[in-house]
């Protein structure tokens, strides 16, 4: 297996365990919040799915590095401007950011949780479609405009379900 290979499986496995334990650990989340309360199995469910999570991103993180590399050593240098990439590669940052933010409790979960889930699911989606013809700022305001709205609708789903913001 050549280097560009494994770099691209690495990347595709750090993408499924992070879209993965991110959708696990928001369900897990809002379903062990209905009684107002976390057990011990359901605080386990969450470790594991976030663990999942974080493997994820240090894959993603690694094998974006590796393609950064790839790309500059082989000629593809053109290909480091393209809006696409300078999206996902804004999209990981954000990542790290929130993450940071919300292991430190500087901002409210139902706010990094949106952020979270809207920015992996950005990160699959642009890491799928080949043939998008998009600019930076297209791409921007459309990953906003949905981190609004899963936002307003985690905000919704603890009002529905009486959790605390």
């Amino acid at each position: 297996m050549d280097w560009a290979t494994a770099i691209k499986l690495l990347h595709i496995i750090g993408t499924v365990l992070g879209v993965g334990g991110e959708t696990l650990g928001s369900i897990f989340y809002f379903r062990a919040l209905r009684d107002g309360n976390i057990n011990p199995t359901e605080s386990e469910f969450l470790r594991v799915s976030f663990q999942v999570l974080r493997v994820g991103l240090i894959l993603l993180v690694i094998s974006g590095f590796g393609y950064f590399l790839n790309m500059r050593f082989s000629e593809h240098t053109a290909y480091i401007f393209e809006p696409r990439l300078i999206a996902k590669l804004s999209l990981v940052v954000i990542l790290l950011g929130n993450a940071l933010l919300l292991h430190m409790h500087k901002i409210p979960m139902w706010i990094g949780g949106a952020i979270s889930i809207t920015s992996w699911y950005a990160a699959l989606i642009l890491g799928g479609w080949r043939g998008l013809d998009a600019s930076l700022l297209t791409i921007t305001l459309v990953y906003l405009a949905f981190v609004v709205v899963v936002a307003i609708g985690e905000r919704t789903l603890r009002k529905m379900m009486h959790i605390p913001l």
